[in-house]
Formats: structure tokens, C-alpha cells, sequence
């Protein structure tokens, strides 16, 4: 009879064993490796080797590119790396062995989020406490402590034990000299693997306070005839979205807005003519060096925050398309809210003219005016919507909007 493979009979417990053994002495190799890579990565940060040999600005994308390590590794080894100055107990511990690098890594990026949370780490206490986890071992500061966490605790418990940190520095703000809600307050941005990017923070009262106030100005409160079939309004977050592009739009267009290299927050658009005419040419357009559709590069070459690089493929030389040629003046956007006053131009869309972009009926790019002949008002949305039915653009245009 073949043995039950869910019994728990001595050879079943060797192989146990074994395994057991040999994952034990791969963690153990694995760990130390990391620690020794980390004692690199700091002296080569310390040294800037990677900036000043291999031309990188970011340690993790040196880690990656030259020295093909994992994608997570090399993050969390650059996150101790750049901040070992800062925590040293904590980059210590890291290269010790003391901690492992991906405990370590989670704990310096959360104490660098704020000023206060910095400060905090490096005060010590006022009588030393001792370990959670040893009462031998006794911690002078908040980093010491966490640096036993990192040690000896479950991330869970180490996560839990940061964001209590985190909450009570925020209860008790006032006991910073110097040091206000403005030390408290973070904004994260990080991009998902989808292409879309979350926002995540904390601001202090008075610019949460202006940022609120933004949102509710850049987009009207919902009407009741926007209700769907169930009787329910937009939603507020949906629509809180759609402001802050518009916010950015506007402002990253706006002559007043910083530059940096003598340019505001525009993005680049890179394609050659032919491809962004239609034609099958097997290029691909790229947005800030990433590929894109030929429909999405028609959409956001029309739009003011996006500057298009088109260029002659044949020759090479770039075709100079400036805001000018492509985007309506000021007296001709006037013009075009004064003959379109209610707003994007879709049938039954009641999307407000603040919200509407300029659309070529025959595109830049195909030899189209910018005139008021050539042009009109659509929501980002229904903008959209016209540039990825691909070559239908002027029979989407009879049939849906206003003529």
C-alpha cells in the first residue's frame, strides 16, 4: 500500500527535517549576504560612487541596472542606505544581522515621513526603557526601541508600534517647539502597476483647509438631474478627482507656475509625424519615455499641460509645434465659451465649460486650424472618447454633438 501522503510517520517527519535544515541555512546565507550588500551600498552612497562612476542619480535604479538585483531588494536597500545618516541604530542593526533589511527599510522610511517623527526617533528619553523583547537590553532612545522591534517582533507588531508613534505625535504637536502641524504633514504619490497613481497624506488644517477649498471651486456641485436611475448624486470622491486634474492643468500651463530647465509641469510627447497622422508606420509613440497609443498621443497632443515633440522620421529634424499653433489664445477660448455657453458639446453631457478642452475637428496634425472654424469644447471624458474610435472622429462628431 503507497503511504498516505497526509500522514505524519517518520519518513514524512525526516524529510520535515531536512527541509526544514536546509531552508534554514538558505535564510541564513540569503540575510547575511543582504547585510554585507548593505554595508556596500552605504559606502558607495557615502562616496557617491554611483553618481560620480556610473551616472545615477537614484541608488535603486543603479542597484537594478548595473547590478541586476531584485526590484523590492534593491528598494529597501537603498531606503537604509540614503538614510543610514539619519538612523544610524537602525542601519547598524541592518548591517549587523541584528535586523533583517526589509524590517529596517519599512521603519527609516516611516520615520523620515515627517520632521516630527525624525525628531522624535533621535530624542532620548527621559529614563532609558527597557526591551519588550529582553529586559537586559535597554533603549535610550525611541530608535533603539524600534531598532528591538525590527528584531524581534512580527512586522505586524512593528507596523502597529510606528503608527502608534505616528498618532500620538499628532496629539500631542504642540509639545514641539518650532515645530508645528506643518512637521507632521506628508503627501505620498506612487504610481501603480496599472498606470494609475494613488495620493496619500496628511495635511496640516490650514492647507487642507485651502485644498478643500480648491476642490469645491474648480468643480460646481452636483445638480439633482445628475442623479443616476437609483436617485444617487456623482460621487463626491469621483468628482474631488476630476478637479485636481483640472487644478493641475491649469496650473502647470500657467506662465506665472515654477520652471525647472526654464519649463513649468508640462509632460513631453514624443512621436514622429506620419505615426501621429494615422499611418501604419510599426513606430510607437512615448509620454515621458513610456510607450503609449497612437489614440491616447492624439488626445494629449492637444492638450496645454502636454508639450508634443513631433518629429519628421525621414529626416529627423523635430517639427516645431509650439502652444500657439495647437492651443487656442486667450480670445479665441473666449470665443468658443461664448458660442458654446453650456459646456461640453456631447449630446446631453452637462459637464461645465470650465471643464471642457479645445478639440480639432480635423487634428493639428493633419494639416487642421486652430480657428474657431476647426474647433470644439468637449469634457476630458467625451475627448476622449472622440480619440480612441481611432478614424471615425468626424462621424462621432455629426452624430453625438452639437452642431
Amino acid at each position: 500500500m503507497a503511504p498516505n501522503p497526509t500522514s505524519t510517520g517518520p519518513d514524512r517527519r525526516a524529510k520535515s527535517a531536512t527541509i526544514h535544515t536546509a531552508l534554514d541555512e538558505s535564510a541564513a546565507l540569503i540575510n547575511a549576504a543582504h547585510a554585507s550588500v548593505l554595508a556596500h551600498v552605504i559606502e558607495a552612497k557615502t562616496a557617491n560612487i554611483h553618481r560620480d562612476f556610473d551616472g545615477f542619480s537614484a541608488l535603486r535604479e543603479w542597484l537594478v541596472s548595473t547590478f541586476d538585483f531584485h526590484q523590492q531588494i534593491a528598494s529597501d536597500l537603498a531606503a537604509i542606505a540614503r538614510r543610514s545618516r539619519k538612523f544610524t541604530l537602525l542601519a547598524t542593526a541592518a548591517t549587523s544581522q541584528a535586523a533583517r533589511i526589509d524590517p529596517v527599510a519599512y521603519a527609516v522610511r516611516q520615520l523620515d515621513k515627517t520632521p516630527a517623527m525624525r525628531l522624535y526617533a533621535k530624542t532620548p528619553y527621559r529614563e532609558a526603557v527597557p526591551s519588550p523583547f529582553d529586559a537586559q537590553t535597554v533603549c535610550a532612545t525611541p530608535e533603539a526601541l524600534i531598532v528591538q522591534y525590527c528584531a524581534h517582533a512580527p512586522f505586524k507588531d512593528l507596523k502597529a508600534h510606528l503608527a502608534e508613534i505616528e498618532a500620538s505625535l499628532a496629539e500631542s504637536a504642540e509639545l514641539f517647539e518650532g515645530l508645528g502641524e506643518q512637521s507632521l504633514q506628508y503627501l505620498e504619490l506612487s504610481e501603480q502597476p496599472n498606470g494609475m497613481w494613488t495620493l496619500n497624506g496628511q495635511l496640516s488644517a490650514d492647507t487642507g483647509a485651502l485644498f478643500a477649498k480648491m476642490l469645491a471651486t474648480a468643480v460646481p456641485p452636483p445638480r439633482q438631474d445628475e442623479a443616476d436611475q437609483d436617485g444617487d448624486l456623482p460621487a463626491a470622491a469621483n468628482r474631488n478627482a476630476e478637479a485636481l486634474h483640472q487644478m493641475l492643468a491649469a496650473y502647470g500651463t500657467s506662465p506665472d507656475a515654477p520652471t525647472r530647465h526654464g519649463h513649468t509641469a508640462t509632460l513631453s510627447l514624443l512621436c514622429d509625424l506620419e505615426t501621429l497622422q494615422g499611418y501604419d508606420t510599426g513606430r510607437t509613440p512615448t509620454l515621458e519615455g513610456r510607450p503609449i497609443s497612437l489614440a491616447k498621443a492624439r488626445l494629449l497632443a492637444c492638450e496645454g499641460s502636454v508639450i508634443p515633440m513631433v518629429y519628421d522620421y525621414a529626416t529627423g529634424e523635430v517639427v516645431e509645434l509650439g502652444r500657439q499653433e495647437r492651443l487656442p489664445n486667450t480670445a479665441l477660448r473666449r470665443k468658443l465659451e461664448a458660442e458654446q455657453p453650456g459646456g461640453c458639446a456631447w449630446h446631453n453631457c452637462d459637464r461645465p465649460i470650465a471643464w471642457t478642452e479645445a478639440h480639432h475637428i480635423v487634428h493639428w496634425a493633419d494639416g487642421g486650424d486652430t480657428n474657431a472654424d476647426n474647433l470644439i469644447l468637449l469634457c476630458r471624458f467625451h475627448h476622449g472618447r472622440i480619440h480612441t474610435q481611432k478614424n471615425k472622429e468626424h462621424s462621432i462628431l455629426s452624430t453625438y454633438c452639437i452642431n
